[in-house]
């Protein structure tokens, strides 16, 4: 057998992977892709509204470490969902530098709505996978594990 083929063979679960992975990918965003077009929010200022919800009283500093980008970057973030309304910039009484991050009740309201309809369709997937959904369920965690640990490399 020469190099080529063995190479091939070797690549074939990776290039398996990486198609399943995208097509899953894919096929189970399109609602969720297409609520936040809807809301006119952008994925990074989504990822925000969403890190703030699972963590309230965050501040900005600590939520860009959190997200892996600038403090510049999360401010202007901050910023734009502040002027929408989404967002609340709270004060410290030990550190005026430091601001708490809240959601507002409209941005409670709309990372709610997200998720409500998220829910269902979720929901009908693992019917769907029926007898197959405990194996699956250990599949994604170690997926999780194993993405979770080449990230912090």
């Amino acid at each position: 057998m020469s190099r080529s083929a063995t190479k091939s063979e070797a690549s074939l679960p990776h290039d398996r992977f990486r198609v399943a992975y995208w097509k899953a990918l894919r096929d189970l965003d399109t609602l969720r892709l297409g609520q936040w077009e809807h809301s006119r929010l952008t994925l990074p200022q989504l990822r925000v509204l969403f890190q703030v919800r699972r963590t309230p009283g965050i501040t900005t500093g600590e939520l860009a470490r959190c997200m892996g980008i600038t403090t510049s970057t999360t401010s202007g973030l901050v910023a734009k969902l502040a002027d929408r309304g989404l967002l609340a910039r709270g004060t410290s009484e030990e550190d005026r530098r430091q601001i708490p991050l809240e959601l507002t009740d409209s941005g409670r309201e709309l990372a709610g709505e997200l998720r409500r309809q998220t829910l269902p369709f979720l929901e009908a997937v693992a019917e769907e996978l029926g007898d197959e959904l405990d194996q699956v369920l250990e599949s994604l965690e170690k997926l999780a594990v194993a993405s979770s640990r080449v990230r912090e490399r």
